[in-house]
């Protein structure tokens, strides 16, 4: 990009997945057996050739630094850009906001001086070309750009994000909740991009109107009397906002139409590990499944999604299911519309079974 850009992932008000988020944020959430959710938004900004990202971080500290590390590979040019983790160590309950976090790190933000700055979250899924975003946000003269998509299947998915409804001439002229109300309608993406005098100047207003206010409470507040242009995202988008869309979305992707809408003329990048590739026994059967690197299957695999080295025995049948690294399956084990968390052994009980609505969810580490 010719503009020093700077992009943000901003952690805060992110869904809970049940107890899979109980110890982890969604953003280093194991996604597709491969990556974590936080890899998507992180990619998007090093294919756009963002010069510096910050990861806006409200809780679980832990997890996302040992995802991401120093972040320095996610940057395209380790001499001008920044990587860094920003959080908030003085406010706490409900001033815990992105903005107090923003406050709090005027120094990082001071440093990096950048001419735009992208601000997104790691819990909607979609493929965006910010270079482009970027450049028509310029050309049209906007100072605050939303990115939104048009969904259908508002009633359960998309719940308690914010609906817009964008004018002929695309400006954003009113927020409102989704209570799930209509089944069809706009929603945005929580993705903006900013001028970075205008992204200051959020920051002051908001701090000047409410100290309880985060960002989107501050341009729906502006949205009246300040132009929000809207830019539609087609193609593949989800927001994982529950442990059942976790698993549901996580099996859609093994169909070849929409894997390829999200993985279209993009890589996604994530963490490397030194481990052989998986082992598939005489013994084995796979269907319509994801297997990462290190695994060692003897028994069956249908439509499920598995992590790195994992272990699946003899005569055993793992169904519709999300399996975490290093867990174990041991043999005869049956396991059917189920969330298996990392390092998780079905040992003793012999049948894991949930449902589509009502997944059954095992925890890391615990011995079944």
């Amino acid at each position: 990009m010719a503009n020093y850009v700077l992009g943000l992932i901003n952690c805060f008000n992110t869904p809970e997945l049940g107890p899979l988020t109980k110890r982890r944020n969604v953003a280093s959430t194991s996604f597709l057996g491969r990556y974590a959710f936080i890899d998507f938004p992180l990619s998007c900004f090093t294919n756009s050739g963002v010069d510096s990202i910050g990861i806006l971080c409200q809780k679980h500290i832990r997890s996302l630094t040992d995802h991401v590390e120093n972040g320095l590979f996610w940057l395209n040019n380790t001499k001008i850009g920044e990587f860094q983790i920003l959080y908030d160590e003085i406010s706490s309950g409900a001033y815990s906001t992105d903005i107090n976090c923003m406050l709090e790190n005027k120094r990082f933000f001071k440093k990096a001086n950048p001419d735009y700055v992208i601000i997104t979250n790691p819990y909607i899924i979609f493929n965006a070309d910010y270079k482009e975003l970027l450049r028509r946000h310029i050309e049209s003269k906007s100072r605050i750009t939303l990115l939104y998509t048009h969904a259908k299947g508002l009633k359960e998915s998309f719940i308690n994000q914010y609906k817009v409804n964008v004018s002929e001439r695309g400006k954003v002229t009113k927020f409102e909740l989704n209570k799930g109300n209509n089944n069809e309608g706009d929603v945005s993406l929580n993705t903006y991009i900013m001028d970075f005098e205008m992204f200051t100047n959020v920051i002051e207003y908001s701090q000047g109107t409410s100290s309880l206010f985060n960002i989107q409470d501050t341009l729906n507040y502006l949205s009246p009397s300040v132009l929000v242009r809207a830019e539609k995202i087609s193609g593949y988008v989800r927001c994982f906002d529950s442990l059942k869309h976790y698993l549901e979305y996580s099996k859609e992707l093994l169909t070849e139409e929409l894997y390829s809408e999200l993985f279209k003329d993009s890589k996604f990048y994530t963490n490397s590990y030194d481990t052989p590739p998986a082992l598939y026994t005489t013994s084995a059967s796979i269907k319509n499944s994801f297997i990462a690197n290190g695994c060692i299957i003897e028994g069956k695999v249908i439509n499920s999604v598995l992590g790195r080295s994992i272990h699946v025995g003899k005569d055993a049948i793992i169904k519709d299911s999300v399996i975490g690294s290093y867990a174990n399956i041991d043999d005869g084990a049956r396991v059917e519309n189920a969330i298996i968390d990392k390092e998780a052994n079905i040992v003793h009980i012999k049948e894991i079974k949930g449902t589509k609505e009502n997944p059954v969810y095992i925890e890391r580490g615990d011995t079944i």
